[in-house]
């Protein structure tokens, strides 16, 4: 009875697992809000594409995509993989209602799908040759549990279901029930109409999210096509039913035919072309920076992908965060930056493993076509490390590649030897470990950079971080500037916003949050009467923490009174260094004029920004209580 219980226990401790680690996407996507209908950037261009396709028009509506659209003659298209749009039709025709608030709901289904693959995956390694599940293996299979829920890049693309993250989602998702089903036709766990047809379906899954997922995938699914063909006609088989036997394969690998047909009507529907793109018209000229693929840019992504920083870690809560990206030669690449987090301390626990798997490739006879399917997912990461572009969601391009290893390594730590007993207790701490990395991280990339999330959640991270600004030298009763109207104001570039940055955003720098505030761009002036009573102006000034994604910002903050002397000049602040505390005496003073100069070295990206801009009243002057 106990030996029944236990097994049964262990499965109940499973599910509950699961079910807190779907509870913890579902926050995240909805922002703690429970709301799985909502608007996300720019995700209404895929219901616009689902509206167009019923007309077999691959369009996208301007107004939906805006500039991330590709302009093909008077047409808008998306670079965007069409599968989330395929899966919004139905539902679209069900509930109109519902047009554009999909997003969460798709992001929320691929990561919890891809979880269910990274299970899957992990059992049929653990339970390779027929093994049980005994109690080491579940202590296995719960690291994979909760490594890949919160120790993965899935985290951080669940936490925002604006449309640069669906549609990887969906890939990934697809990537990952295509390596289980290649690893169970390699250890022939399965039978092999049943992984064929899996396969296709995944590989046409991950070709209609994002192409790159789908290539190793494709030529996997075609090398194992050609074994099951091989294996039904060599000598010694019998005769009988071959022909069945063939078309019975042919039916398994029908969705992968259809979903390449359908990719390529998509891209000559697009483009005139199934393959030549070079009509398009976009923003990004990759020429410009030696191409869409580069292999002079792999040590720079590889560093940002996979090195360990001191960038990562920050003094006070939540300890990580995403560090912005470095190259070695910004020349190849784009020049708005983004950020990244390592692989090596986010997902310790898989590129452990995954270390292990190759190394249990090469100390291990293994078959030609298990190194032939590792080669071809190194591939994959091996093109997304040319690219012109490195950024925390890309990172997502190399867990096939990993999980594949991975499994490889969980396929030899089953057997009963010493040192697999020992990894088997390290693995889960190492997976603890990757999920309060990514999870700290992913919460202060909400909080602090990432401006596509309500600003209530903000405020709400804020809050729960401790990261709400202040001026300690102006304590006591002041007069917000934003609660002021200027007397005056020249602007160059764009005109002055209050409690937000130039662009409308809230504005953090240095990972705090200042609900007052005044966003200036250089060059500009604004000019406000001093209330009367008032000693002092006190402020913190510096750029915007999003700013680092444009790196060639630059400023110079002053403050003159109203003969224009000069009370007080900021030392030159540039894109990702810390903002400067300010406290200027201003007895004396009637008018003040803050002003934002370009350094003398052009405005491109001076987002010059006054965090908590206050007067200080003298306590005579003060009002009573």
């Amino acid at each position: 009875m106990h030996e029944k219980a236990t097994p049964l226990l262990i499965r109940c401790l499973f599910a509950a697992l699961f079910l807190a680690i779907a509870g913890t996407y579902l926050c995240l996507a909805t922002y703690g809000t429970w709301s799985l209908a909502g608007t996300e950037l720019r995700g209404d261009a895929f219901d616009s594409l689902a509206k167009h396709l019923l007309k077999l028009d691959p369009s996208v509506d301007y107004v939906a995509i805006d500039w991330e659209g590709l302009t093909v003659g008077s047409r808008t298209v998306m670079y965007f993989g069409p599968f989330p749009a395929l899966l919004r039709i139905v539902p679209n025709l069900l509930f109109p209602s519902m047009y554009g608030l999909w997003s969460r709901s798709s992001c929320l289904i691929a990561a919890l799908l891809s979880l269910a693959a990274a299970l899957a995956l992990g059992r049929a390694a653990l339970t390779i040759e027929g093994r049980a599940l005994d109690g080491r293996r579940w202590i296995g299979l719960f690291a994979v549990a909760v490594g890949f829920g919160l120790g993965t890049p899935v985290v951080y693309l669940v936490s925002c279901g604006r449309i640069y993250h669906e549609a990887i989602l969906w890939a990934l998702c697809g990537s990952l029930w295509g390596v289980h089903f290649i690893v169970r036709l390699l250890n022939r766990s399965t039978s092999t109409l049943r992984g064929i047809f899996g396969l296709s379906v995944s590989f046409s899954v991950a070709l209609l999210s994002r192409v790159t997922f789908a290539i190793p995938i494709a030529i996997a699914l075609a090398l194992l096509f050609v074994r099951a063909l091989a294996e039904r006609f060599q000598p010694g088989t019998q005769k009988t039913g071959r022909a069945k036997a063939v078309l019975l394969l042919a039916l398994a690998v029908s969705p992968a035919v259809a979903g390449g047909a359908f990719q390529l009507w998509y891209n000559y529907a697009r483009f005139g072309s199934v393959l030549d793109i070079s009509n398009i018209n976009t923003y990004v000229q990759p020429a410009d920076v030696g191409g869409v693929f580069n292999v002079r840019r792999i040590p720079s992504a590889v560093c940002n992908y996979f090195g360990l920083t001191s960038r990562s870690l920050v003094n006070g809560a939540p300890y990580f965060q995403v560090a912005r990206v470095q190259y070695a030669n910004d020349a190849l690449f784009l020049g708005w930056k983004e950020e990244t987090l390592s692989l090596s301390l986010g997902s310790s626990w898989l590129v452990l493993g995954a270390a292990l798997g190759v190394l249990a490739l090469l100390r291990r006879p293994r078959s030609a076509l298990t190194i032939a399917v590792a080669v071809l997912f190194g591939g994959q990461a091996l093109l997304i490390s040319t690219y012109y572009f490195v950024t925390q969601r890309f990172s997502a391009e190399f867990l096939p590649l990993l999980m594949f290893l991975f499994s490889t390594y969980l396929g030899v730590s089953a057997a009963p030897t010493r040192s697999a007993r020992v990894l088997s207790w390290f693995l889960p701490v190492l997976a603890l470990g990757s999920a309060v990395v990514t999870v700290a991280s992913t919460l202060q990339w909400n909080q602090a950079i990432n401006d596509d999330v309500p600003l209530e959640y903000k405020v709400r991270l804020t809050k729960l971080l401790d990261r709400e600004g202040s001026v300690p030298r102006c304590r006591g009763t002041v007069v917000r500037l934003a609660d002021l109207e200027p007397i005056a104001e020249q602007a160059f570039f764009a005109p002055m916003r209050r409690n937000a940055t130039w662009n409308g955003v809230p504005l953090i720098m240095d990972r705090t949050y200042y609900p007052s505030a005044l966003g200036m761009h250089a060059n500009g002036s604004v000019t406000y009467s001093v209330p009367g009573g008032a000693v002092a102006f006190c402020a913190v000034v510096g750029l915007p923490d999003r700013s680092v994604s444009c790196p060639g910002g630059s400023v110079i903050f002053e403050l003159r009174d109203q003969d224009d002397r000069l009370l007080y000049r900021s030392r030159t602040i540039r894109s990702g260094e810390e903002p400067e505390s300010v406290f200027a005496d201003l007895r004396g003073v009637d008018r003040l004029t803050l002003v934002v100069t370009d350094a003398g070295e052009g405005n491109n990206c001076d987002h010059g920004s006054w965090g908590l801009p206050v007067f200080l009243i003298e306590p005579a002057a003060a009002s009573p209580d």
